[in-house]
């Protein structure tokens, strides 16, 4: 079967409902279709205050038909294979739908393996992330139950769905050990594959002039994260 839209999404999260909605805002005759296959939608920029423990996880996520703007078409689907010399897309139910105008807003797809020992790791034993629904909850736990010593935090050398995520919960996380009285006992590292604090000029130089040392943290930049012991 074949469609066709003005407009087409591919992808429902905060980008492309963002999208549809300005879109929609400025031009309701819009033919505007959104392809997203899932039925929940995460608000994930939150999920730094679910694991420093401000936020439940449950706030973050809604039924995607909640969220979805009025008038836009949800084609509940993925997309199998782009076409752009066609302006076309195929479903992975094998349909087509083509369109005039194409934004791309799929999102990042997490890699664990990609991290020797990450896979099994991530999610307990004091090995947590920010970046899944499954495993936000678990940041908290670590930083709730830390009782001294040393806590890294760390930046990969891939694109990352928030790429100053891993600091703020990094400064969430010594927030909550000086008032627990913890910080003369932890020994907080940051490591990065970047070769400056931020990429961000702006904030980099803000960062970089003392900030990091003045609340006791360790950078390590141009450094990866090799793997992760049982």
């Amino acid at each position: 079967m074949q469609h066709q839209h003005q407009v087409l999404i591919v992808g429902g999260g905060t980008a492309g409902i963002t999208v549809a909605a300005r879109l929609l805002r400025a031009r309701p005759d819009l033919d505007v279709a959104v392809v997203e296959p899932s039925e929940r939608h995460y608000y994930q920029p939150i999920w730094t205050l679910v694991g420093a423990g401000a936020v439940p996880r449950e706030a973050s996520v809604r039924d995607e038909s909640e969220v979805m703007p009025p008038g836009v078409t949800w084609i509940h689907d993925a997309v199998a294979a782009f076409e752009p010399q066609a302006n076309g897309v195929v479903l992975t139910n094998g349909d087509r739908v083509e369109y005039e105008y194409l934004v791309v807003a799929a999102g990042i797809q997490l890699d664990w393996d990609a991290i020797p020992g990450l896979a099994g790791s991530v999610g307990r034993g004091g090995v947590c992330s920010n970046y899944s629904f499954e495993t936000v909850n678990s940041t908290w736990e670590a930083i709730r139950t830390f009782r001294g010593g040393t806590a890294i935090f760390t930046q990969p050398n891939t694109p990352v769905k928030c790429g100053g995520a891993p600091q703020k919960i990094m400064y969430l996380a010594a927030d909550y050990f000086r008032r627990h009285g913890l910080a003369n006992k932890t020994r907080i590292i940051f490591g990065s594959a970047s070769g400056n604090i931020f990429s961000v000029e702006k904030y980099a130089r803000t960062l970089g002039s003392g900030h990091i040392q003045r609340h006791g943290m360790s950078a390590l930049p141009l450094t990866t994260l090799g793997g992760v012991a049982p």
